[in-house]
């Protein structure tokens, strides 16, 4: 007989029993879940679902039989006695002994052998009903809660067909013997909130463990812990191991957790975490010992007090919003507790406080912390504070409001606090941050930990002054007096001002006093008064071709004149479409001096485009150019052709009186529309004097630099590049066509100079004479070449470095032989000597160099040394140097110097004999402690370090350190040289170099034995022994020999690639300029370290080529018209770009090197990243101001010097006569701190959207605060404190998902903060209808893995931030003006680059396989065919600059490889055969030149082949 059930439950076991009851030929009359899954499979299914979870009433639902299936929730009596034959309830334990919730875990916490599932009738009391079926199972010794649910579960379903037959055939019915019962309540918890014993045996510990551990479901009870540093730890996991100890002692730790002693044994702990929700590294508790609570039975009291409250914060918890202040710095509290008196009555005031938290969330609702003093308390275990939800809605009326909060404040103080390990219990429960904005209960104490603190009921607001300032605080004060005043005075919320009038006058008016008298001129006629100052100065460059200011003045006018008498006068449209050269700035200003308004018509931009700009601007004439006057679309405008026209020969040469004035336009230029169709927005020259003169303002101008102009036409950005700097007197350097997204045509060569010298360190060449061969032909060769320097070291006792024990002995040697260099002690030990004899055997070296003498002082290497001097062992040692170095320094110049005899007599000692040199040029020997380079500096000492145990970046930071000692102490830090010692071997290949410098390296290193144990520490294959946390404790003496070449192998590698002088002159001159940048400027040679002196000696002139190209000088081909190249050749003083162009610029050592000559960079029509601002300031001094303005406000609106300090750049203030308003959707101000839409009015405000009336209306409003109008310009902004704007992203780049209102720029902002990302554009794609997803899309460095930057987010950034996917692409796709093209970014699955449009054929081993693996990775493709086009897999002119550098580190200097061969030769195949013969150089076959080879003839033809290589480049840049 066919019956029905009614299904009642909330996991997939439902799914399961439902399952086999429909096999059985019964049927389902509904399902009652809360499970989104569930409830998704019923209605596939076709079954009926209750529309209610909580459903007490069936209404007409009847069914024979109720299965309660893993349902934790009491079932309505009226859904029981709806069961035409009974009720069924699933229960997870044997009964009746273990009845109640969470039987498993209590089982394993109990130590029960035994546990099983019960099927029984509900009938009686909770779990006493009849049983029908159970099954019984023994509990494993690893058995966890989250093992035997699942045992119980398979139980559940194996036994459920028995629980049918019965159904089917008559119960068989069995009581309980309740007597047995044992009963597990909800609020049942772990003893001490299952704090580990550790004075207790291991078994207990770990069923405490196994019994909480739910893996990754929820987790109703608790997880265990223990108390490190303070901190409570949870512990998710546990496993058996061995050890020794006291309990509590922690015997081995490292990233995945720690094992830990007990009474009787140790235990691996794993899954550890914090419960302060911060940042825990397991490794941090080696050597420690671990404890529990001081008082258990007071935290368990406390944890049973929270307990019945904790379903409630469960479910409140999972849609937590923490409130904010802006205001507040993002430094770490202090606690700096100050206070503020509000007015109010304390309902007012809380309601105040919603009203104010909520409009600084925008509107959202937010969280605040409530603190009360009455609350249980257990530090560390319980929350401090529970939050109390804000969320006004604009239709309620104030005395709703305060009667809700009133009733939330009561109802969160029936639960004061909630257990800590919550949110790691709850996978649905993010991560919690604590509200910055906190309610005290009770009592008048801030909350801590809050950085703004409101106490109701003595009407004080408390703010942490290490937070928030003074000035902000009282600015919220005012805000909370004024918004309780408003709350007790009744009415809608809505009406009610966000603010007290004070702070809005501030906000409208105060903020906006920009009033300026401006020129009422036109554009052309500010260009023609400086004609009239300035004449015969340099207006415009272009290549190598310049204008006058008359010039360009006379050109312009006889094509105006010309224009004029084709019917062109006021409010005329004229298209205007040349290339960019001189015409560019000829016609437009031609057009403007008609009368007429410039329409860009950019010949880069598609036909289409073009077509659609003619006839939507209706233009009767159009300027351009003979060359690309054909490629015109079809159109009926008149033509003037510049380079064409007979008609400009005969025209007049003056300025012509067009009659138009400022209230005409000067241009239409038109952006994108969101309905896909352009706009054309129409400027007035009004608009544009009055942004001059606010640029006046922002920009050095008096006097006028040289501007390089970068930017199309079409991007109104182009109108302080082009028409600004001739009103102002600059030289504007035109960029052409191909060249402004061209950032660099050949190597970086800086105009920095960087000194060699060469640097002995104690190789042993044989004996007698040949001894000292290599030093003494080494530094003849070096005194020839133009080297600084040569050092000699002091070393006592050693094998190695034994052939110096006296640098003044090995240096005089050095002086006898050589007429130019310097001669140096590398390094004198102070301390082994007395300084009497440093002086006077220096002193010889002086005369016989004729003043050309330098000492590196170092403290000391060898304890054993100071046999010489016992007296200056260590620790005196140090004290000893600088003793030593300032006698020296007063012996040096001729000073009396006492020093005592055996019976203490003082003897005033003059040495002799005297130097030459008045001063004795003295550096500090250090590495890595930064405080020997601060005393560096204060002592006024030069530096000499090196790179074992540092990296270049370190070393960068430690210059900064020695620079700043040096200012600080009245010294200019250029005067002072930092010299850096790097191993060096350059050859004709990279492959010879690292074959040659590998063994005598590997042996070198093999001899310095902390080196050893770093490279070991960092080596992928190094297995750490368990217990050592630090690379000086390992025992190399237990590595095998086989593990020890390994290691050295690695650190070889290290080494090679990054610490030295190693491979080819090219591949080193990029290093150089680096070493340039950070500050070094002398790079001392060691080459003496194992490599065959013959050897040595040959490589010595490849050094010498470096030495001389490195300061070669920056002069580029007079064909190369890069960015770089224009940038070093004019001098440029200022330039304006994007932010993706500057990143563009920035990533190309070339052009970044260039880029240290800009003194003022405008950057804009982008959000600036903080992080791109610090890649600038590495690299340039200019100071960078961030632009924002949008075209229909007159180009840039505000602007702010920017710093790098703030993840994004603020936009700073308004400039002259403009008006900033940041207002609500009602149109209404909002306050400082609170995120709204940027209105903008004022004079820069355009005329509106040519023949698009109703777009006008719509975006173009009456200003109701200022006279005129303001424009919507629909980015998100919030006040600051200090009266600028803060960016927040587009109102169409916020998104809302799961609830949660998103910020995509802050997103951005994370992502951009890790190493290897250079930018980062996050989307929200919904590719599948309904499916809205992240998608972060990155470029960078091709060792960036996406993996790894997702790991990134998900660390800093909740759940709902965290992208879905990550795509990593070679560069964006930007549209004309240099932005990011968001609309171009590929779906997710379609990032790879284009399908190639030729068949495959596989590379062939060599040559075509390196650079097809270079391709893959930067062209992001997993495939490369040997007759694939680098430029039609998505190549350009950046991405061959980085192919460039990339195939030839990968294929060795010995190759001769142009950025233009990849022009010239695109495809994989074609390439590699030009290159022909680097196979040879790959192999390392290529002999080393021989020093009796001056290579004058290959110099020549390299240079006459780099000359052909631009003019190549030139012709073929349209590829790019």
């Amino acid at each position: 007989m066919t019956q029905s059930a009614l299904f009642i439950g909330n996991e997939s076991l439902l799914i399961q029993c439902a399952g086999q009851w429909r096999d059985r030929g019964h049927s389902v009359a509904a399902v009652l879940t809360r499970d989104p899954a569930i409830r998704h499979w019923a209605e596939e299914q076709g079954i009926r679902v209750l529309p209610h979870p909580e459903t007490r009433d069936p209404g007409d639902l009847h069914y024979d039989w109720l299965f309660s299936v893993a349902n934790l929730s009491l079932v309505p009596q009226a859904l029981l006695d709806r069961a035409g034959r009974g009720a069924v309830n699933f229960h997870d334990g044997p009964l009746p002994r273990r009845a109640g919730l969470n039987t498993p875990a209590w089982a394993i916490l109990q130590g029960d052998g035994q546990h099983g599932i019960t099927w029984h009738l509900i009938e009686g009391d909770i779990d006493e009903g009849d049983i029908l079926e159970q099954r019984l199972f023994d509990i494993a010794p690893d058995d966890t809660t989250l093992t035997l649910n699942t045992r119980c579960f398979e139980a559940a379903i194996d036994s459920f067909s028995a629980v049918i037959g019965q159904v089917e055939s008559g119960l068989n019915r069995k009581g309980q013997d309740l007597s047995l019962r044992g009963y597990h309540a909800r609020a049942d918890r772990p003893e001490a909130a299952g704090a580990l014993d550790f004075g207790g045996a291991r078994e207990a510990a770990s069923r405490l463990i196994r019994g909480l551990d739910h893996g990754d479901y929820a987790n109703p009870l608790g997880l265990a812990k223990f108390e490190a540093d303070g901190r409570v730890i949870a512990v998710r996991h546990v496993e058996p191991a061995e050890g020794y100890g006291a309990p509590g002692s922690v015997i081995a730790a490292d990233a995945a957790g720690a094992t830990v002693m007990f009474a009787d044994g140790a235990l691996r702990l794993t899954g550890l975490a914090a419960l302060d929700g911060a940042e825990f590294d397991p490794t941090g508790l080696q050597g420690k010992t671990l404890s529990g609570p001081a008082d258990r039975a007071a935290l368990s009291a406390a944890i049973a007090a929270v307990a019945p409250g904790e379903g409630f914060w469960r479910r409140e918890l999972k849609s937590f919003a923490s409130a904010a202040i802006p205001l507040a710095n993002h430094e770490l509290g202090r606690g700096d507790w100050q206070s503020l008196p509000v007015q109010g009555g304390s309902g007012d005031l809380l309601a105040a406080a919603a009203l104010l938290a909520s409009t600084l969330a925008g509107g959202e609702a937010v969280d605040l912390a409530l603190h009360d003093p009455s609350a249980p308390r257990a530090p560390g275990y319980l929350s401090g504070w529970v939050p109390l939800r804000a969320d006004p809605g604009p239709a309620e009326d104030a005395a709703g409001l305060r009667a809700r909060m009133a009733e939330r404040l009561a109802r969160a103080r029936r639960h004061p606090a909630f257990a800590l390990d919550l949110p790691l219990r709850d996978p649905g429960i993010q991560p919690l941050q604590m509200p910055q904005i906190g309610v005290a209960a009770a009592g008048d104490a801030p909350v801590t930990g809050t950085v703004l603190s409101l106490a109701p009921e003595s009407g004080r607001l408390h703010y942490d002054a290490s937070r928030l300032d003074a000035a902000s605080a009282q600015l919220l004060a005012a805000r909370l007096s004024h918004l309780a005043g408003a709350v007790a005075a009744g009415g809608r919320l809505a009406d009610i001002p966000p603010m007290p009038e004070a702070e809005r006058e501030q906000v409208v008016n105060g903020w906006n006093r920009t009033e300026t008298a401006f020129p009422d001129i036109c554009v052309h006629q500010a260009f023609e008064a400086q004609v009239a100052r300035a004449r015969g100065a340099v207006a415009l460059t272009v290549e190598d071709r310049h204008l006058t200011y008359a010039d360009l003045n006379e050109r312009a006018n006889r094509a105006a004149h010309v224009l004029r008498d084709m019917g062109v006068g006021p409010g005329t449209l004229v298209g205007i479409h040349t290339g960019r050269s001189e015409h560019l700035l000829v016609g437009t200003l031609a057009i403007m001096k008609a009368g007429g308004a410039y329409v860009p018509l950019d010949p880069a931009y598609p036909a289409e485009r073009i077509a659609l700009y003619i006839e939507d601007s209706g233009c009767p004439v159009i300027v351009t150019e003979a060359a690309l006057s054909q490629g015109l679309p079809a159109h009926g405008a008149q033509l003037l052709v510049l380079d064409q026209d007979a008609r400009l020969a005969g025209a007049a040469a003056g300025n012509p009186d067009s009659g138009v004035t400022t209230a005409d336009l000067a241009y239409l230029i038109y952006t994108s529309g969101s309905t896909g169709r352009p706009k054309g927005v129409m400027l007035e020259h009004r608009n544009v004097a009055n942004f001059f003169t606010g640029m006046d303002d922002r920009i050095r101008h008096d006097p006028a630099g040289v501007w390089l102009a970068v930017t199309s036409l079409s991007f109104d950005i182009s109108v302080l590049e082009l028409f600004y700097t001739l009103a102002r007197g600059f030289r504007v350097v035109l960029m052409g066509d191909a060249e402004r997204a061209l950032v660099s045509g050949g190597a970086a060569v800086s105009d920095k100079p960087m000194d060699f010298s060469l640097f002995y360190w104690g190789n042993d060449d044989g004996v007698g004479r040949e001894k000292y061969h290599l030093l003494l032909e080494g530094a003849k060769f070096a005194d020839e070449h133009g080297f600084c320097a040569v050092w000699t070291p002091e070393r006592h006792f050693h094998a190695f470095g034994g052939p110096y024990p006296n640098p003044s002995v090995t240096g005089a040697a050095v002086a006898a032989v050589t007429r130019n260099l310097e001669v140096r002690a590398g390094s004198c030990v102070a301390p082994l000597h007395h300084p009497i004899r440093i002086a006077e055997e220096w002193a010889v070296i002086d005369n016989l160099t004729n003043g050309r003498t330098g000492l590196a002082i170092a403290s000391g290497w060898h304890p054993e040394d100071f046999v010489l001097r016992p007296e200056n062992s260590p620790p005196e040692n140090k004290p000893a140097m600088y003793k030593s170095i300032d006698i020296l320094r007063r012996l040096w110049r001729g000073e009396k110097v006492a020093f005592p005899m055996a019976g203490g007599k003082m003897v005033d000692v003059l040495t002799q004999p005297r130097p030459v040199s008045d001063e004795l040029g003295i550096w500090v020997t250090t590495a890595g402690n930064p405080a020997t380079w601060k005393e560096a500096g204060e002592l006024g000492a030069h530096v000499l370090t090196h790179l074992l145990g540092q990296s270049i970046d370190e070393v960068a930071d430690k210059i900064g350190i020695y620079h700043k000692a040096l200012r600080d102490s009245g010294r200019d830090p250029s005067k002072y040289r930092v010299t850096l010692m790097l191993h060096s071997f350059l050859a004709a290949d990279r492959e010879t170099a690292r074959e040659v410098a590998r063994q005598p390296m590997k042996d070198y290193l093999a001899a310095a034995t902390a080196l050893v144990k770093q490279y070991a520490w960092a080596f992928p294959a190094f297995k750490k022994p368990e217990g050592v946390t630090n690379p000086m404790e390992i025992d190399l003496g237990g590595l095998t020999d086989e593990e020890n070449d390994a290691i050295l192998e690695f650190a070889f590698h290290r080494y090679f690639e990054d610490s030295g002088l190693f491979g080819t002159v090219e591949e080193m001159l990029p290093r150089v300029e680096h070493l340039k940048e950070i500050g070094v400027t002398e790079i001392a040679a060691l080459i003496d370290y194992g490599i065959p002196r013959e050897q040595v000696l040959e490589g010595l002139r490849p050094l010498a080529e470096l030495l001389a190209r490195t300061n070669a000088g920056t002069a580029p081909a007079h064909d190369d018209f890069s960015i770089a190249a224009q940038i070093r050749r004019h001098d440029v003083s200022h330039l304006q770009c994007t932010p993706s162009m500057a990143r563009m610029i920035a990533m190309n050592d070339d052009a970044r090197s260039a880029l240290g000559k800009i003194r003022h960079l405008m950057i804009g029509g982008e959000a600036l990243s903080g992080s791109l601002v610090a890649d600038l300031n590495k690299v340039s001094h200019a100071g960078i101001e961030n632009m924002y303005g949008p075209t229909e406000t007159t180009i840039w609106s505000t602007t702010a010097t920017a710093d790098a300090a703030e993840p994004v750049v603020n936009i700073g203030t308004p400039i002259a006569n403009t008006q900033v308003y940041v207002l609500d959707e009602a149109m209404q101000p909002l306050p400082v701190g609170a995120p709204g839409e940027l209105w903008i009015g004022g004079a820069g405000v355009a005329r509106g959207y040519h023949q698009r009336a109703d777009l006008t209306d719509e975006r173009f409003l009456p200003n109701p605060f200022h006279p005129g109008r303001m424009y919507r310009t629909g980015d998100l902004v919030r006040w600051r404190a200090d009266g600028r704007l803060e960016f927040l992203g587009r109102a169409d780049h916020q998104v809302k998902m799961r609830g949660y209102r998103i910020e995509l720029g802050e997103i951005e902002a994370v992502a951009e903060g890790l190493a290897g990302v250079r930018q980062a554009v996050v989307v929200a794609r919904e590719d599948v209808p309904g499916d809205m997803r992240l998608v972060a899309y990155v470029t960078g460095d091709s060792w960036l893995e996406t993996g790894a930057l997702k790991d990134h987010l998900a660390a800093a950034l909740p759940a709902h931030m965290v992208p879905a996917h990550v795509v990593k692409l070679p560069e964006f796709p930007l549209t004309p003006n240099r932005k990011v093209d968001r609309k171009a970014l590929p779906a997710p699955a379609d990032a790879s680059a284009p399908a190639s449009a030729v068949a495959y054929v596989a590379p062939a081993v060599g040559v075509q396989a390196t650079i097809a693996q270079v391709w893959s990775r930067i062209l992001n493709r997993p495939q490369i065919g040997a007759k694939d086009n680098f430029f039609a897999l998505g190549g350009h002119s950046l991405l061959a600059v980085q192919a460039h550098r990339e195939i030839r580190q990968a294929l060795g200097g010995g190759v001769k490889l142009s950025i233009t061969d990849i022009f010239q030769f695109p495809t994989l195949e074609g390439l590699a055969g030009h290159l022909g013969g680097a196979d040879a150089a790959n192999s390392g076959a290529e002999p080393a030149p021989t020093l009796s080879g001056e290579g004058a003839e290959d110099r020549a033809a390299a240079r006459a082949k780099a000359m052909s290589d631009r003019r190549a480049l030139r012709a073929g840049r349209g590829q790019g």
